[in-house]
């Protein structure tokens, strides 16, 4: 076990640095920087309700000025502040099934690199969060550039909201890590990129989600039209990727404590 007092590097190459989450700031206290540690310079942290900003939308969308977090579980959220794939997130079942979401205005001349410690102060300050870190053998996949080569586009356009679900994802501006991240949230398991490609894309990803086996699909489901492509094959054809299993020692984001409901705005 490992107990997380500081900067230090990880193992495994799934996130290079894993800040501290301890650092504990005065609900409704801002600044650009504190304690070499980048803040918000303000932000909103809500549960979300079917009457929250976009009913069914989920993603993250980051500008310089506006990073906005809708819908998205806490463990998604700790996943995104950590560096590392929501299996790797253990910590108390109602991690999964909370969600909030999250406006903030980050500190001027603010970079991607700085949303990780952005997001993890602001669950320590919000919900007087802890973690630490093990290291367990997993089994997991490894994301590769297909026989056939890569068929992703580099990408020309700022980047918009990133939408991650069962059936979609899309972006205009995102880096192979990042597909990684969420192909992990959809499979359930971690994904190591494993690519080599460096550039940032422009990503969407179609595929059908599981569906009922025939026998016990309705009369209804079987005369619809046949079903589109798994995800595999999908991520073959569209992008040129494909997944190979693996199982290797990863590290895993263990919850000490969190609160359920985020202190006042």
């Amino acid at each position: 076990m490992r107990s997380l007092t500081g900067y230090q590097a990880c193992r495994n190459g799934l996130a290079r640095v894993l800040p501290a989450c301890l650092i504990v700031v005065a609900a409704g206290r801002v600044s650009g920087q504190e304690n070499g540690q980048p803040q918000f310079e303000a932000a909103s942290v809500k549960l979300h309700t079917l009457a929250s900003l976009s009913i069914g939308r989920s993603g993250v969308e980051e500008t310089p000025g506006l990073i906005r977090i809708e819908n998205l579980s806490l463990k998604t959220v700790i996943g995104i502040a950590y560096g590392v794939k929501n299996p790797q997130v253990e910590g108390p079942g109602w991690l999964d099934d909370v969600t909030v979401d999250i406006v903030a205005k980050p500190p001027s001349g603010y970079e991607h690199r700085q949303l990780q410690p952005l997001l993890r102060n602001l669950l320590a300050d919000r919900f007087k969060f802890t973690v630490h870190l093990e290291l367990k053998q997993a089994p997991s996949f490894a994301l590769v550039v297909a026989k056939g080569g890569s068929r992703l586009h580099e990408a020309t356009k700022p980047r918009d909201f990133l939408t991650g679900r069962s059936g979609l994802i899309e972006c205009s501006r995102v880096s192979i890590a990042q597909l990684a991240t969420v192909l992990a949230r959809v499979l359930g398991s971690p994904v190591v990129d494993e690519t080599g490609l460096t550039a940032m894309y422009q990503v969407k990803l179609e595929w059908t989600p599981d569906q009922p086996s025939l026998a016990t699909r309705s009369d209804e489901q079987k005369e619809a039209q046949e079903p589109g492509p798994t995800l595999f094959t999908a991520l073959n054809d569209q992008l040129g990727l494909r997944l190979q299993t693996r199982k290797v020692p990863v590290d895993f984001v263990i919850v000490d404590h969190m609160e359920r409901v985020p202190t006042e705005n």
